[in-house]
């Protein structure tokens, strides 16, 4: 292929392409006509002498050269992206999709906080929250996902980077009229309220973290355990309960129904860390930078409100 006689703007389509394997959902994102992507992609294969894509019932199969496409063409406009932006990046020149996976618990305390926060300083971007699974690092690698936000550390390939942005200690929320709101104790004392547990999937789906604290033979017997803080909190409400759970629960509560209850010294071993997760290409880059501060800020605003 000759690049001068190439249109380096059929590049987007083609990536978008290559990402969603179908040309409707390419349309939909590049906020263009279904024609108009099929008359692009017709360029692109005569550029490269080669079909790219197959059609089969459900979407398109790369071909061996899409394939390596897939894989490669994303590192280099990221790169060409970090250069072009040097000094002049401005975040409200910026547009198009942007899409985040978060934790799912993170997502109901912090997702509309970073929504708006994102949405203040880049009004042109359209965004998507995703909830943050199995399936998101290799969207992470392909560039599928602009970013992800999780509890640290996260098991990923040396093709992501992640960069802790905040923490978070392990508690018990109560409600405010407890006798033991705001206060810091011996975490024993929780043994002599009902308990029930906020499940953070793929951290304590099995049992609660706060066991391995207690002298063996103490045995937590939480009545209630779930993945929604809803339910806790209603649990919370009708006994009189302690919900052992991440101080960032409280994001979205009011002061004057809930409050935290702080483990005296045990602050290093309840202390958990919140990273941003992005593909290695893009570190340094003015984008991500922009991106790693102002998560930074919307987690650190999120802890003042709490205190």
């Amino acid at each position: 292929m000759q690049l001068d006689n190439f249109d380096l703007n059929l590049l987007k389509v083609l990536v978008v392409l290559l990402q969603e394997k179908n040309t409707r959902k390419a349309a939909e994102r590049l906020g263009i006509s279904q024609p108009a992507v099929s008359r692009a992609l017709v360029k692109i294969r005569s550029h490269f002498d080669d079909p790219l894509f197959i059609r089969q019932p459900r979407g398109l199969k790369l071909t061996p050269k899409a394939q390596g496409l897939e894989q490669e063409l994303p590192k280099v406009l990221s790169l060409l992206a970090s250069t072009l932006q040097g000094d002049d990046f401005n975040p409200s020149e910026l547009s198009g999709q942007f899409r985040i996976a978060l934790h799912s618990y993170l997502s109901e305390s912090h997702g509309y906080a970073l929504f708006e926060a994102i949405s203040q300083q880049a009004p042109n971007l359209d965004i998507e929250i995703h909830n943050y699974s199995a399936a998101t690092v290799s969207q992470l690698i392909n560039q599928e996902l602009d970013a992800g936000i999780s509890f640290y550390p996260v098991g990923v390939p040396k093709a992501l980077r992640q960069v802790p942005v905040a923490q978070t200690l392990i508690g018990g929320v109560c409600k405010s009229s407890h006798e033991l709101a705001g206060q810091t104790t011996p975490i024993a004392t929780i043994l002599n309220y009902p308990i029930t547990g906020l499940i953070l999937p793929d951290l304590n789906n099995q049992y609660m973290l706060i066991q391995q604290l207690f002298p063996e033979g103490t045995v937590l017997k939480p009545k209630l355990r779930s993945q929604y803080l809803s339910n806790v909190l209603r649990y919370i409400s009708d006994n009189n309960a302690i919900c052992i759970c991440p101080k960032t629960s409280l994001a979205n509560l009011s002061p004057s129904e809930y409050a935290f209850i702080e483990f005296a010294g045990l602050e290093d071993k309840l202390t958990m860390q919140i990273c941003l997760t992005f593909n290695n290409n893009l570190f340094r880059s003015a984008k991500y930078l922009w991106l790693e501060e102002l998560v930074r800020k919307v987690f650190a605003s999120a802890d003042q409100q709490q205190s």
